[in-house]
């Protein structure tokens, strides 16, 4: 299967097969692009994912990536102060965002986050 890059949003795991979602699970189902509805207990995954990488040191999160290999990134470490040295805009209270070209940035990563877990943890 191909994923476009970056890959980001919901995707549900069901019959073993990964679909991309189009809805946070919500009252016991979650939808699907193409309006399918599936309940939660035919799912075995539903994963937020968000594309990460490393630039200048620092972790970023991959909002685009243009044809011309620029990446368009959004500072999410803990110094604001050092994104803003790195040349980092501020373009929303809390929100940096920097354009860099695609050779600058390293450790290119996906992070899954078991959007499941809090609902099987509570038993």
């Amino acid at each position: 299967m191909t994923y476009p890059r970056p890959r980001t949003g919901v995707y549900a795991t069901v019959a073993g097969q990964e679909l991309e979602a189009v809805s946070y699970p919500e009252n016991g189902v979650v939808t699907l692009r193409g309006g399918r509805v599936v309940p939660l207990s035919e799912c075995d995954r539903v994963d937020e994912v968000t594309t990460l990488v490393n630039y200048r040191g620092h972790e970023c999160q991959v909002i685009g990536i243009g044809d011309d290999g620029t990446v368009g990134l959004y500072y999410v470490g803990p110094h604001k102060a050092d994104a803003a040295a790195d040349g980092f805009v501020q373009i929303d209270p809390g929100t940096w965002a920097k354009n860099v070209e695609i050779g600058e940035v390293s450790r290119y990563r996906e992070r899954h986050t078991d959007l499941l877990f809090p609902a099987w943890a509570a038993g």
